[in-house]
């Protein structure tokens, strides 16, 4: 049970996608299918994921590691190249401090992913699907990959109305418009 606690992103998935899925059983069978399609196959996915970590068992306590920093650099380097490597180093060089905050940066990462999912959904909502979508593309491209603006620009339009166009003229689907949008239009 100790594994199953470790998990708790893990249970909330489940939790959505089972309330998804039931929530859409209730619907006509046109309008079920994609969130069966989606729903089932990830509520498996997370069952799955849940056995693992269940199996998994609680992680064994560590051993006090007494290597040198620079044994442990070896052992890490020596890991991403495939081979092993020995570091020559003067015997005068000064001590390296390797400080690693994975934990917080993973937990920002984590948080900064969270704001553009509630972000994404709260502008969908407010603005629309074709407004939302392009801005959002073209921020992400220019904020996490690293796109120049014009670059973000070009394919955040280009993306959008590949996107924009599959849905409304191929599905033949009526994208929501926006509250505000609707209500201004």
């Amino acid at each position: 049970m100790a594994g199953i606690i470790r998990s708790p992103m893990t249970l909330l998935m489940l939790a959505t996608f089972v309330i998804m899925v039931g929530v859409a059983a209730t619907y006509p069978p046109d309008a079920r299918f994609m969130p069966f399609v989606v729903g089932i196959p990830a509520i498996g996915l997370c069952l799955l994921q849940l056995v693992l970590d269940w199996r998994a068992g609680a992680p064994a306590p560590e051993a006090k590691d007494t290597r040198s920093e620079l044994e442990k650099a070896e052992e890490r380097v020596s890991k991403m190249v495939g081979r092993n490597l020995e570091f020559e180093v003067a015997h005068d060089a000064p001590e390296v401090v390797v400080t690693e905050n994975s934990d917080e940066v993973a937990g920002n990462r984590e948080f900064l992913i969270w704001g553009y999912i509630v972000g994404f959904i709260a502008a969908i909502l407010v603005f629309g699907f074709n407004v939302s979508i392009p801005v959002f593309i073209a921020i992400f491209l220019w904020r996490e990959a690293g796109y120049s603006l014009l670059k973000a620009l070009v394919f955040s339009a280009v993306g959008s109305a590949i996107l924009l166009g599959v849905f409304t003229w191929g599905l033949k689907l009526k994208l929501h418009g926006g509250f505000l949008t609707d209500w201004l239009f």
